[in-house]
């Protein structure tokens, strides 16, 4: 690529309010009745390759004029999406590009926002350059690759007044709200520790042969910013580093945290506000490393935050991966990635010992909140809300529903809605997304140091120049994001 992408924002943006249109360079509302026009970045697995829960379902309720993504043969299947939920659409007319910046470049005056689920490492340079535009945003999670793009991308939402949401969509269902509204009425009593886990690995022992791309596909924009890479094809042992399996790769996904962190960690971190404040510490305790340049197969991480009004420190504990003892290999956990049982899974001691006690399964992932006047259990996306054990939900004071509902509701209509109405501002957006982005991607600077604590004062760790190094990103050549 010859381009050179510079993404300018002014320096020491001032916070606004989220909704203060008068400031927004180009962002406005939709009106009520007219569709929302819509542009799709990436276009693969999670946009809608995998038919039953692609995003494009969510998005079928509003005009899709576009779309951008480096493999030609996903456009064919996306419009077959659009056209099974809209048979009267010539979805022949919906423009396809391999690069988004021709896209917004061309389009984006026929745009009102965009809906991003490309490769982590492309998120923040796909919306950033989105927002200048003036467009809205939905991004997948977890919000982007770096703890500094997360910084960019809430500065570029304040100053272009835009509507943004991030795609942990548990965020926007009962489970979640229910377990905030007994937590934060009080019922559980403090709350000092959270234990959250996941059955994923997201890392390779080995990298696959070298394989030629697809034919019509652009691999270098594929790349992108990140350094150019082999690509590699799927096979009986293991899945493809396109268009799925770049999660176990540093500089394209997150690893194991990155996929299903936020997910995970989201409805505890909600229920004790945890936005308000930053993580004093964070530390990796156990750690099993793949193939050089792959995530680790293994972690367990903890963040110690500090007080919040009438709420104890509290500390968040992970564990991912196999656990001791189990290895790596086909036998255990399969080719994308997840263990095939759950006596495999690195599961924290005290849900073995909840389960045991109390003849409960806790899931294969999700989280536990442990309080003062008892337990309760959520898993990713939540569901699967639990009282540990179940008789206690007779015990604890029933708290009144504080959170909205709305008739209708999905995460994805939560953000459309917020397009249409700008005093009602999306449940995940930038504002709340930042600080939980950051809590994941501290994770994978522990990860990347080793075993050793590292002291976090909410802008860069204290204690450890290198660890430093991994708060930013490195752009190739012509890719560059500046301030």
């Amino acid at each position: 690529m010859k381009r050179r992408t510079f993404v300018k924002l002014a320096a020491g943006v001032v916070a606004t309010p989220f909704f203060n249109i008068g400031n927004a360079a180009y962002a406005g509302t939709v009106a009520q009745g007219r569709k929302i026009r819509l542009g799709l970045i990436g276009c693969g697995w999670r946009m809608g390759l995998n038919t039953s829960y692609g995003l494009v379902n969510n998005f079928c309720t509003e005009e899709i004029v576009c779309l951008a993504d480096p493999d030609s043969s996903h456009w064919g299947k996306v419009r077959a999406v659009v056209k099974a939920h809209q048979p009267e659409t010539d979805v022949s007319k919906i423009r396809a590009f391999y690069d988004y910046h021709e896209m917004l470049d061309k389009m984006s005056g026929e745009l009102d926002a965009v809906v991003i689920a490309t490769p982590n490492h492309h998120h923040a340079l796909s919306a950033i350059l989105a927002m200048k535009k003036g467009l809205h945003v939905y991004v997948e999670k977890p919000m982007a690759l770096t703890i500094e793009e997360t910084e960019l991308m809430l500065k570029a939402s304040r100053k272009y007044g835009v509507v943004t949401q991030v795609g942990n969509h548990g965020h926007s269902g009962e489970g979640n709200r229910r377990l905030v509204e007994y937590v934060q009425s009080g019922a559980l009593g403090q709350v000092r520790e959270v234990w959250a886990f996941n059955n994923k690995l997201n890392s390779m022992t080995y990298r696959p042969p070298k394989a030629p791309p697809p034919k019509g596909m652009n691999w270098d924009f594929w790349c992108g910013p990140a350094p150019v890479c082999d690509y590699y094809a799927s096979t009986k042992d293991h899945g493809a580093l396109h268009p799925h399996d770049w999660h176990a790769w540093i500089g394209y996904g997150n690893g194991a945290i990155g996929n299903m962190g936020t997910h995970i960690i989201d409805a505890a971190f909600w229920a004790l506000r945890l936005d308000e404040v930053h993580p004093e510490s964070v530390e990796a305790t156990e750690l099993q490393w793949g193939a050089e340049g792959s995530w680790a197969w293994r972690n367990t991480i903890h963040w110690r935050y500090p007080a919040r009004k009438g709420m104890d420190p509290v500390t968040l504990h992970w564990y991912d991966g196999v656990k001791d003892g189990i290895p790596y290999d086909k036998k255990h956990v399969s080719r994308i990635g997840e263990c095939h049982k759950r006596e495999y899974q690195n599961l924290p001691p005290i849900v073995e010992e909840l389960e045991r006690k109390y003849n409960q399964n806790l899931g294969r992932l999700g989280s536990v909140i442990v309080g003062e006047n008892g337990i309760m259990a959520i898993g990713a996306e939540g569901g699967g809300l639990q009282f540990v054990p179940n008789g206690l939900i007779k015990k604890l004071p029933r708290p009144p529903k504080t959170i909205p509902r709305e008739k209708g509701m999905s995460h994805q209509v939560d953000w459309l809605r917020a397009i249409r109405n700008p005093n009602r501002p999306a449940g995940c957006n930038f504002e709340y997304s930042t600080p939980l982005a950051k809590t994941v991607l501290l994770g994978n600077v522990a990860s990347r140091v080793g075993l050793t604590k590292l002291l976090w004062d909410g802008s860069r760790i204290t204690n450890n120049e290198t660890a430093n190094g991994y708060l930013r990103t490195t752009y190739r050549k012509g890719w560059e994001i500046t301030v």
